[in-house]
Order: structure tokens, then C-alpha cells, then sequence
């Protein structure tokens, strides 16, 4: 299988997919945290290549596929990231995916997961997932943690059969990078139960295939995006 840590050149591949994954949250917090002259996808880019920080390669592992990247997940030990915040000081856009991460404190948390749009429904998403699993395992923690759009019903649909339960839910406050609304839900599962429903096994990918990338590097083409991820992607929390 081939699935492995993300590297510094793997950045900008895993920006794209993140960006796209996250429902605006990621570009929200890309462009109130620019510095001077950066765009959205240039401060974004930036945070993805530092060893620190939510946004680092670090947290990601990737499917590699004929050498090009074709599904990211982002994951970490939401305790060792997250720092204690103040909610009543948070704007609008962010207090209630943060309120909901403070009731998943303890828990291994699913930042994000995405595949490439030419390769959706082959297992990807369901391998990646099911490695971070492993991770979560490895290291002790007994539940893993997710936070979904509710306007994403294929995504929440598959994470109630593979045993995610509904703990809590936050309006989605609207946003220029965000414009549907609807509700922020916070879903937890059991390690162990999520270990017998993902078995490790490797995605069905075609040797002949070349993976379609959507569009160039995000820092330099800033187009209309195309929503074409695989149905699997998760909100990205702050």
C-alpha cells in the first residue's frame, strides 16, 4: 500500500486538496492570517511547509499513486495542537467549530481527508482512514473525532455505517469563503470498533491510469474552484 508520511514537496498538493476539502474554513483562516502581500494560498502554502502548526505536512500522510499524490489525510492527537482557547473571544466564523473541538479533547482528530476527483470510489479515502486509525492505536488514544458539514450527507452517511455517533452540532456561521450555512457536527468512534470496520487493504487503482490533477498549483492559479472531491472530505477545523 502506498501510503506514507508527507514531505515538504508534497505541500503544495496537499494545500489543493485541503482547500477544497475544508467548506472555507481553511481559506478563511489562510487570509486573516496573511502576512503583508501574501495571498489566501500564499499564506497557506507557507503554514503547510513549517514543521509547526495545525496546517503542517507534518500531520499528513498520503496516497501515493504513479508518483503523484491522489488522497491526503490530516490528522493529529487534538490535545498536542490544540492550545486551551478562549471561545468568547473567537469571531463568529470560528467559535463554533471550536467549541465543538473542545468536547473532543482526549481524541485522535480527522483535520482532514480528500482524494483526487479522477480517482473517487476507489478506496482511497477508505485506506487513508483506516491508517490514521492505526496512528490514532499506536498511540493510546481510545476514541477518534471528526467534524462534518451537514450539507456534506454523502460524507455523513458514510461515517454513521462505519460507527461515528453524533455528539454535538454548531451552526455554520456564513462567510465570504463559505455561503451554504447549515451546521457544523461533531462525530466520535471508538478505536478499537473503527479498527474492525477498516481493515488495511489498498485501494482499487489501475496500473494504466494517470492521475488527473483539477488544475495547476493553487498558489499561482486562483480560478473558480471546482468542488470535485471524493465524497469522504471533512471539514477542516480551525
Amino acid at each position: 500500500m502506498n501510503i506514507r508520511n508527507a514531505t515538504p514537496n508534497d505541500a503544495p498538493t496537499i494545500l489543493d486538496m485541503v482547500d477544497l476539502a475544508g467548506e472555507g474554513i481553511p481559506r478563511y483562516l489562510w487570509r486573516t492570517g496573511a502576512r503583508n502581500g501574501e495571498s489566501p494560498l500564499e499564506a497557506g502554502l507557507r503554514q503547510m511547509s513549517e514543521r509547526q502548526g495545525e496546517f503542517s505536512f507534518t500531520h499528513s500522510r498520503v496516497y501515493a499513486h504513479q508518483d503523484a499524490v491522489v488522497g491526503v489525510c490530516q490528522a493529529f492527537d487534538l490535545d498536542s495542537v490544540r492550545n486551551h482557547r478562549d471561545i468568547q473571544n473567537c469571531c463568529d466564523v470560528i467559535r463554533g467549530l471550536v467549541e465543538l473541538e473542545e468536547m473532543a479533547q482526549g481524541s485522535w482528530y480527522i483535520n482532514a481527508l480528500a482524494t483526487a476527483s479522477s480517482l473517487r470510489g476507489r478506496g482511497v479515502g477508505r485506506a487513508l482512514l483506516a491508517d490514521s486509525v492505526r496512528r490514532a492505536d499506536a498511540l493510546g488514544l481510545r476514541q477518534v473525532s471528526l467534524i462534518v458539514s451537514s450539507n456534506n450527507r454523502p460524507a455523513k452517511a458514510l461515517y454513521d455505517r462505519l460507527g461515528f455517533r453524533f455528539e454535538a452540532q454548531r451552526v455554520a456561521e456564513q462567510f465570504p469563503e463559505q455561503g451554504h450555512g447549515g451546521e457544523w457536527i461533531l462525530m466520535l468512534a471508538e478505536t478499537d470498533a473503527l479498527i474492525e470496520a477498516l481493515p488495511m487493504q489498498a485501494a482499487a487503482l489501475p496500473a494504466s491510469e494517470t492521475p488527473r490533477h483539477d488544475r495547476p498549483h493553487p498558489a499561482v492559479a486562483q480560478s473558480e474552484r471546482r468542488h470535485a472531491m471524493d465524497s469522504g472530505v471533512l471539514a477542516v477545523g480551525t
